[in-house]
């Protein structure tokens, strides 16, 4: 267990995973350094499965896939590729196109590309790929994959390029959601989850009534 003191500003970048694991975990200890508790047995189980479907099983699948995360390449590059082409259509030629998906996944991707093609043309998914970022690295830190020393410095430029992107905590939130929406399908208006499933806006909704203070200087 690291006892490193976690400040109000490692604390403030430590948040920007918030949403995320109370999405994983209901019992997650948001003021720790990662979480997860490191001597619950289960919690560890837990972290280990969770990267392991990220295909994390050391320090350098680690840093591999967080390089895929910092630079767009896991939701950004996707996103925007679509996104730019359909910049190009007229609503009826758009609709011909969907017409034509013959799959659910592509369907759903479509749709949320074609609501959001002009306003995440800058900011694409930027948000919602640093909140992995943030996220796989606590969990890492739990199975030693990544000393905390290293976790503070990636944590400062995960600020700088948040706070270079986004201007609120609402706007950075809302764009986590819309890259959970548009690589794992959960979706605002979804209602077909089973009952006790929250989806990632509804796990937002509750974390600013738990947290009130915590979300309201960006």
């Amino acid at each position: 267990m690291t006892t490193e003191e976690i400040t109000p500003q490692i604390q403030k970048q430590l948040n920007f995973s918030a949403l995320l694991l109370k999405k994983h975990a209901h019992e997650v200890d948001l003021e720790s350094w990662f979480g997860f508790d490191v001597h619950n047995e289960w919690h560890v189980k837990a972290a280990k499965r969770l990267l392991k479907y990220y295909g994390i099983h050391s320090g350098l699948d680690l840093r591999s896939k967080l390089f895929e995360y910092e630079n767009g390449i896991i939701a950004s590059a996707i996103f925007e590729k679509l996104a730019a082409s359909l910049r190009l259509d007229t609503t009826s030629s758009f609709e011909a196109k969907y017409k034509s998906l013959d799959n659910v996944i592509q369907e759903h991707q479509y749709t949320l590309a074609w609501k959001y093609r002009f306003s995440l043309k800058d900011q694409k998914l930027k948000g919602y790929e640093m909140a992995k970022y943030v996220f796989l690295m606590r969990l890492g830190g739990i199975l030693n994959y990544m000393e905390v020393e290293e976790i503070t410095l990636r944590l400062t430029e995960a600020e700088a390029l948040l706070k270079n992107t986004f201007t609120s905590w609402g706007e950075f939130h809302r764009n986590v959601c819309i890259g959970d929406e548009f690589i794992n399908g959960s979706g605002e208006q979804d209602r077909s989850s089973f009952p006790g499933i929250l989806t990632l806006w509804e796990c937002y909704q509750r974390m600013h009534i738990t947290y009130p203070t915590w979300f309201k200087e960006w």
